[in-house]
C-alpha cells in the first residue's frame, strides 16, 4: 500500500500533514527530522508507515485507497494512533498489563487477529475456477433472470372507501369501469368526474412507470397485466380504495445480453462460490467433536449479574426453597407430639 507520505512526494507529504495535524490544534515540530518510516512523533511514542499498514488492513483492500484520499481520514487516524499509543504507555508504566485479566483480554485480541489473517489466508489459497465459463453457462441456463422490465404508464379513477361504504364505492367504481369499457375515449372525463386522487388537479390521473415497486402491488400487476395502448383493467382494490387504469404507453421488457451483466455476474458467481468454500471450511471446523461443562455453562446466565438482580429462575428457586422450609416447620411440632 502507498502511504501518505509516498503519494504526496516527500517534501509536500511533511508539509501536508504539518497542516493537516495544525489543523487540529496539534502542535507541530517542523524543524526536527523524524526516523525513516516515522509519519509523526507525539510525547515519546510514534507512529510508523508499518503502523498505517497494519491499520489500513482492517479495511477491505477495495476500500483503502478511497479511505486514504482523505485529508481529515488521515488527520483523524494519525491522531487516534497516537493517543492509543501514549495511552499504552502509560498503561505499562502503572503496570496494568500484569493483571491476569489485562492478559487474557491481550490474548483475546491477538486470536481476533490471527483467525482473521488464518481466514483471509485460507481464501487466498482457494483454487477459483473459471468464473467466465460459468457465467456465460448460468446466463444461458437462466436469461429470465436478465430480464429488463418494461415501463407502464397508466391512467386511473380511483374511488376512495375513505368517505363512502365499501357498498357505495363498489358501485361508484363499477360505472366508472362500464362507461371506460364503452368508450375509452372519455376515460379522462371520467377521471375528472369520478376519481378521488387528489393529485388529479396535477397530473389528470396520469401515473407514471406504474409497475415500479413504489405502487401498491395489486396496482402495479394490474398495470403489468395491459399490454396494448387504451386497453382498460378490471376493478382493482388497494388499500387506497378501487381503481380502473387505462393504459398509455408500455415499454416492452428487455432482454439484457451477456455482455451487459457479464461483470457483475462473474462477481456475483465468484462471490457466492468463496461464500460457500469458506462456510464449508468454518462449518468442518464447528463440526469437530465438542465438549463442555453443562454447569459452567448454565452459571454464565447469573455470572454477570449485580448483587441486587434475579433472574425469574432464581427467584422460582428462592420461593420453592422458601415454602419447603415453611412446611418443615410446620411438620416438626406434629413430630415432637
Amino acid at each position: 500500500m502507498k502511504s501518505t507520505i509516498h503519494l504526496f512526494g516527500k517534501a509536500a507529504g511533511v508539509v501536508v500533514l504539518a497542516s493537516v495535524l495544525a489543523g487540529a490544534g496539534v502542535a507541530v515540530a517542523q524543524d526536527k527530522s523524524l526516523p525513516p518510516g516515522v509519519v509523526a512523533e507525539q510525547n515519546g511514542v510514534q507512529v510508523t508507515l508499518q503502523d498505517i499498514d497494519a491499520f489500513a488492513a482492517r479495511i477491505p483492500e477495495k476500500d483503502r485507497a478511497g479511505f486514504f484520499d482523505s485529508p481529515k481520514r488521515i488527520e483523524t487516524t494519525i491522531l487516534s494512533l497516537l493517543l492509543k499509543k501514549q495511552l499504552t504507555v502509560k498503561a505499562r508504566a502503572e503496570k496494568l498489563d500484569n493483571d491476569p485479566l489485562v492478559q487474557r483480554r491481550l490474548q483475546l485480541s491477538a486470536e481476533d487477529v490471527l483467525s482473521a489473517v488464518q481466514l483471509e489466508h485460507y481464501q487466498n489459497a482457494l483454487k477459483q475456477p473459471d468464473f467466465s465459463e460459468l457465467a456465460r453457462e448460468y446466463y444461458l441456463a437462466h436469461k429470465d433472470e436478465f430480464v429488463e422490465t418494461g415501463e407502464v404508464d397508466v391512467k386511473h379513477v380511483l374511488v376512495s372507501i375513505k368517505d363512502r361504504s365499501d357498498d357505495e364505492a363498489k358501485a361508484r367504481i363499477g360505472k366508472v369501469e362500464a362507461a371506460a369499457r364503452a368508450n375509452p375515449d372519455t376515460f379522462d372525463k371520467l377521471v375528472d368526474e369520478y376519481s378521488d386522487d387528489p393529485s388529479k388537479a396535477d397530473n389528470h390521473g396520469l401515473i407514471e412507470h406504474a409497475e415500479s415497486g413504489n405502487m401498491a402491488p395489486p396496482f402495479a400487476k394490474a398495470a403489468l397485466a395491459l399490454t396494448k395502448v387504451g386497453q382498460v383493467s378490471p376493478i382493482v382494490k388497494t388499500e387506497f380504495g378501487y381503481h380502473v387504469l387505462k393504459l398509455v404507453r408500455h415499454k416492452p421488457d428487455r432482454q439484457k445480453s451477456y455482455d451487459e451483466i457479464k461483470t457483475a455476474l462473474i462477481e456475483k458467481l465468484r462471490g457466492d462460490w468463496v461464500g460457500q468454500q469458506m462456510a464449508q471450511y468454518t462449518g468442518d471446523l464447528r463440526g469437530k467433536p465438542l465438549q463442555a461443562s453443562p454447569d459452567l455453562v448454565a452459571s454464565l446466565r447469573t455470572r454477570f449479574l449485580a448483587a441486587s438482580e434475579v433472574t425469574p429462575e432464581m427467584a422460582q428457586k428462592a420461593a420453592e426453597e422458601a415454602a419447603a422450609k415453611k412446611k418443615a416447620a410446620k411438620q416438626e411440632p406434629e413430630k415432637q407430639d
